[in-house]
């Protein structure tokens, strides 16, 4: 009985489209799928493939819970997405100046900017800053060292007399030369003159 019963439900079933009863709570996963009936097995149960987004398997379900329709339900339509940038928002970054980095001088590229501050360093005098520019600490520190410079030079310097030069020292006194020995007479009181002998004595009775 249940072969026929079997061959009758292929006969009726097969590549038929149906739906789920959902009033039953196991087949409530399927309400929104249309499924193909693909055959019936020797148990009576349908072999069902649904239209799921990834599911490709095949159910066995009781026919008696399945309902015949004519063709595949139409899918909903997917959620529009939203646009990246609200029209406010574009209107906003719109209206954004385009200038938005800081340039070194009205009219002029980075680049020259740069250029011109490279041949100010080099002539001793401190880039131009752009009209209403804020300084960096550094450049402030070299507005300042140029003024500093530049009062240095308006002013002239009080010229300051050369200082004394030092007093040569005193040459140190010559030392005396010795005093000559006197002359040891070569003749005596009487004009005669002395032997060798006699100046010898004299000599000797003067260092005494």
């Amino acid at each position: 009985m249940s072969i026929e019963r079997a061959e009758q439900l292929k006969e009726k079933l097969t590549d038929k489209f149906v739906v789920v009863d959902n009033t039953i709570p196991e087949l409530r996963r399927f309400a929104n799928w249309t499924g193909k009936v693909r055959t019936v097995n020797m148990s009576c149960r349908a072999l069902v493939e649904f239209d799921g987004p990834v599911d490709i398997g095949w159910y066995d379900i009781n026919p008696d819970y399945l309902i015949v329709v004519d063709g595949p339900r139409p899918k909903a339509a997917p959620a529009a997405k939203a646009p990246a940038k609200a029209p406010a928002a574009a209107a906003a970054t719109e209206a954004k100046p385009a200038a938005a980095k800081p340039t070194a001088a009205a009219g002029k590229s980075p680049l020259d900017a740069i250029r011109a501050q490279q041949a100010a360093k080099a002539g001793g005098a401190p880039a131009p800053a752009a009209a209403g520019a804020k300084l960096s600490p550094l450049d402030m520190i070299r507005k300042q060292q140029a003024a500093k410079a530049a009062g240095g030079e308006a002013a002239a310097p009080v010229a300051e007399a050369p200082a004394p030069a030092a007093a040569a020292p005193e040459p140190a006194p010559a030392a005396a030369p010795p005093a000559e020995k006197p002359a040891l007479p070569t003749t005596g009181p009487d004009g005669k003159p002395l032997s060798k002998l006699d100046m010898i004595r004299m000599q000797g009775a003067k260092k005494s």
